[in-house]
């Protein structure tokens, strides 16, 4: 082979070397300072409020990175198919290099070459360079065009990345005259709000100096009042004092003594008929002086009483018998029927000289069949022989012999007696001339009070007044003196 063949061959295979070489080196990078610039350090510069514009911006900068993606694509994947054939084309040339070496083997040897096969070699040589050329124009063209391409997409990229640094710039200076608008609005409005504060300030002030004089006034105000109040409290104290029993309470175990009987605080009033809610009121005392002590009489004065419910009157009669406070019943004026009862079964009972005491039978109406009748009737008899038959015991006669008693005295049957008569009989243990209340240690205030009937009077169809009665609870009736029938159940 020729001198000549060689390095045609060798210049062939240092051009494709070369080609390879261009293809496979990277893109350089652009030197603008726009498109160096990132575009997330423009856009940090700007404000939020222009955070929106620059998405466009942003946008178009994508998609030209991801077409300069694509173009290096298609060169890697050129680059990859020119590889394959210049790895073919070296072979060839391996194979032509050995070939060439045998016959120069066979030429230091002596064999004379045969010079057409040498020149035909040399041919083959030169064809074979022309071909690798005429091979490799090809992709030396692509490779210029897909150079261009990337210079193409560089240069479009340089200019949108420099609009986007354009429109950055602008929509900064946009930003920057907000910001300036901004920060002119804050400070008048930071002006605003000193000079409010200056006037809350000077208001406050204002107002602490009248809260201040209001409340010096006030002081003196309350302070004269005070001393008003002072005064009229030591004068109502003085009243008071006037008014009220300052000497000490004594409770003696005889409150009879030397014929003056002596009632203490420890006293319950019984005036009136006996009504519902009597029994309540009474019992409910005597079990309340029982609990402060158990040992110091107690009184239960009547003033004026008619009688009236059975049941409410034996719930009384069996709160004194079993109290272990003895119970004196004290009669002043009037007890009659079921009050003549209670005072007469109390075991410590007295009376004025000229109270009254009356006894008569049980009254009461019954409706209905004879058996109704019957047995109405029956439960009147066991009322009579459970309070009446302990009066007569006490008296020493019979039950019926007590009742023929009442009609000796009374052809109504209403059996009254003054105290010192009412002694003699048993209905009233004595006779005192003189009682004390030291009960009372206030000065009576109130006004005379309307008889008890007067809040339930009544007329009946003729004008006549009369006193209504609430209604019995069941099993009891009225035990009470009514020569007038003044006393009425419904009217009735």
């Amino acid at each position: 082979m020729s001198i000549r063949t060689l390095t045609v061959a060798f210049a062939a295979a240092a051009f494709v070397a070369h080609a390879t070489a261009v293809a496979q080196s990277p893109t350089k990078p652009s030197t603008n300072p726009a498109a160096a610039k990132p575009p997330a350090a423009a856009s940090s510069a700007a404000s939020p409020a222009a955070a929106t514009p620059a998405a466009p911006a942003a946008e178009a900068e994508s998609q030209a990175e991801k077409e300069l993606k694509r173009l290096q694509l298609q060169a890697a994947l050129r680059e990859q198919e020119l590889g394959l054939q210049l790895a073919e084309l070296r072979a060839e040339k391996a194979r032509l290099e050995a070939q060439l070496a045998l016959n120069a083997t066979k030429a230091a040897a002596g064999a004379e070459p045969d010079k057409a096969k040498v020149e035909a070699m040399a041919r083959a040589a030169e064809v074979a360079a022309a071909a690798l050329k005429t091979e490799l124009a090809p992709g030396t063209a692509e490779m210029e065009r897909l150079k261009h391409a990337q210079a193409l997409a560089g240069a479009r990229l340089e200019a949108e990345l420099s609009a986007n640094s354009v429109e950055m710039a602008r929509m900064k200076s946009a930003q920057d005259l907000v910001d300036f608008q901004h920060k002119a609005k804050l400070a008048a409005m930071r002006r605003e709000a000193e000079e409010l504060a200056v006037q809350n300030l000077l208001a406050v002030e204002k107002r602490k100096a009248e809260q201040t004089r209001a409340m010096d006034e006030q002081s003196l105000v309350e302070t004269e009042a005070r001393k008003q109040a002072a005064q009229l409290q030591k004068r109502d104290g003085a009243d008071k004092l006037r008014e009220l029993v300052d000497a000490p309470m004594v409770y003696a175990d005889e409150p009879l003594q030397d014929g003056v009987l002596t009632i203490t605080d420890r006293r319950i009033d019984l005036n009136g008929p006996i009504v519902t809610g009597t029994a309540d009121y009474v019992c409910d005392r005597i079990d309340w002086y029982n609990n402060l002590d158990a040992k110091k009489p107690i009184f239960l004065v009547i003033d004026n009483s008619p009688g009236g419910s059975v049941q409410q009157g034996y719930r009384i009669v069996k709160s004194i018998e079993t109290s272990d406070a003895p119970v004196h019943v004290v009669v002043k004026s009037f007890a009659a029927s079921m009050a003549a009862t209670i005072a007469t079964l109390a075991k410590h009972s007295y009376a004025l000289p000229n109270a009254v005491i009356l006894h008569h039978q049980m009254s009461s109406g019954a409706s209905g069949n004879m058996t109704d009748i019957e047995q109405e009737v029956q439960t009147l008899r066991e009322w009579e022989r459970r309070l009446a038959e302990p009066i007569a015991r006490k008296m020493g006669v019979t039950l019926d012999e007590f009742k023929a008693r009442m009609y000796q005295a009374k052809k109504t049957g209403d059996w009254d007696e003054f105290a010192d008569k009412a002694v003699q009989l048993k209905w009233i243990d004595r006779v005192v001339d003189d009682i004390r209340e030291l009960g009372i240690r206030k000065k009576p205030a109130d006004q005379p009070a309307s008889p008890f009937w007067m809040f339930m009077m009544a007329r009946d169809e003729s004008g006549k007044p009369y006193c209504k009665l609430p209604p019995l609870l069941p099993y009891d009736c009225y035990f009470m003196v009514n020569p007038r029938g003044f006393y009425r159940v419904d009217g009735r």
